[in-house]
């Protein structure tokens, strides 16, 4: 097992939180200065960002540059796509939208080699990166995120979360706000999603599965640990960037306004 993921997995045993980054910017700078930033684990969102899969090995390069460990947020529950990002090099997967345990099974199938599972044997850079010996030990060490998202997800819980050889559930407040609400948004500290929210991490931590949700960083991350997330998303390098030029030009704006209204 590599160094990095030993020591994120020995602080999830420990109960400590897991900071981790969001990739959606293509070309593999950003993925180096989240890295190097210090984010805990990095995870390219080929689902939603706009990375794609010709953009997937250049940024899981730039990612191994720093101490970062990297995971993929795949488009779906697509059997090719988790294991094309396995076989590139991730260190794990978090899968969108898994609504019953028989999507939770089917997870973990296509994530698992034989006997245990259906992945075709092919760990074309995974082997670099993780060691020859990649194939014996890849089905106990490969991380296995079920994103819970729907209201169907919310009534099935119980049994995703019983499901045999799943890591944890990652949270997606936006969607899961959506299909409870029918109002997207990730602020979970309030309204319906709240209570649903923290029951998601009380039941995955009661099963010593690892709870993880997406925050933008800041209050709501601090929200998230204080519910018991110990894989706490704390921004996106989009939403960073975005955040970050906008304060800077409302500053900038507000100082010539003020100083213009003298003349």
């Amino acid at each position: 097992m590599p160094e990095a993921l030993g020591s994120l997995q020995a602080r999830w045993t420990a109960g400590e939180t897991v900071l981790n980054g969001w990739l959606h910017l293509p070309g593999g700078v950003s993925a180096e200065l989240m890295g190097r930033a210090g984010y805990d684990a990095l995870t390219i969102d080929l689902q939603h960002g706009l990375i794609g899969d010709g953009g997937l090995v250049g940024t899981l390069q730039a990612i191994a540059a720093t101490s970062a460990v990297p995971l993929v947020r795949v488009p779906w529950l697509h059997p090719p796509d988790l294991m094309r990002a396995l076989d590139a090099g991730a260190a794990g997967v978090i899968c969108p939208m898994i609504d019953t345990p028989e999507q939770a099974a089917a997870l973990v199938h296509a994530c698992r080699y034989a006997p245990a599972g259906g992945r075709s044997y092919g760990p074309t850079r995974a082997r670099l990166i993780h060691g020859s010996d990649y194939a014996q030990h890849a089905n106990t060490q490969t991380l296995i995120f079920a994103m819970i998202e729907t209201a169907q997800a919310l009534e099935n819980l119980d049994s995703i979360l019983d499901t045999p050889g799943l890591s944890g559930v990652y949270v997606g407040p936006a969607d899961l706000s959506l299909s409870l609400t029918g109002q997207a948004t990730l602020d979970f500290s309030v309204g319906e999603a709240a209570p649903a929210v923290a029951h998601i991490a009380q039941a995955a931590r009661q099963r010593g599965l690892i709870p993880g949700i997406f925050t933008q960083g800041g209050e709501l991350a601090r929200h998230a640990v204080a519910l018991g997330y110990t894989f706490v998303t704390a921004g996106s390098d989009f939403a960073l960037l975005e955040g970050a030029a906008r304060q800077v030009l409302n500053d900038l704006r507000g100082t010539v306004s003020t100083a213009s209204a003298g003349y």
